[in-house]
């Protein structure tokens, strides 16, 4: 676990209310129709894709708000379905989790404790930065799991 504090961004972004349950088709339905539209837009992505969640518990049918971002160097002129802006940053506890997408809750499992046993106070923000990704089960993905806190 490692504490930090997160720079702002600027970000072409996706948001979606869903629930847990929801976020694997809100992303096969976003995720490849955003990167199109940031080529066509003449976007440069400059760091790695970003899934921002405000509100997210443990309970598969608990409604929240996803942001799907991809960090670009600039905004540009552009009038389609999606949207940009500053991603605050924030201060935030982290952890890495390395293979499939499909096991990342059992690094949350994992990581929770440590994050209420240190004595941090969530926000309702938390952040998966996809630092590389291959597919979905591959055991070559990088994601850090950042947890808000005050």
């Amino acid at each position: 676990m490692e504490a930090k504090n997160v720079e702002t961004t600027k970000v072409f972004y996706h948001s979606e209310v869903t629930t847990l349950n929801g976020i694997h088709d809100v992303a096969v339905r976003e995720i490849d129709a955003m990167y199109k539209e940031a080529e066509k837009t003449g976007l440069k992505e400059i760091a790695p894709m970003q899934f921002v969640y405000y509100g997210l518990d443990d309970k598969p049918d608990t409604k929240f708000t996803l942001e799907i971002a991809i960090v670009v160097d600039e905004e540009k002129p552009y009038a389609g379905k999606y949207k940009f802006k500053d991603l605050t940053g924030f201060k935030c506890v982290s952890t890495i989790h390395k293979g499939s997408i499909n096991k990342l809750g059992k690094t949350y499992e994992k990581f929770m404790p440590e994050l209420f046993k240190s004595g941090n106070k969530m926000t309702d923000q938390s952040r998966e930065v996809y630092h590389n990704y291959v597919e979905q089960d591959s055991p070559e993905n990088i994601t850090e799991i950042q947890i808000g806190v005050n």
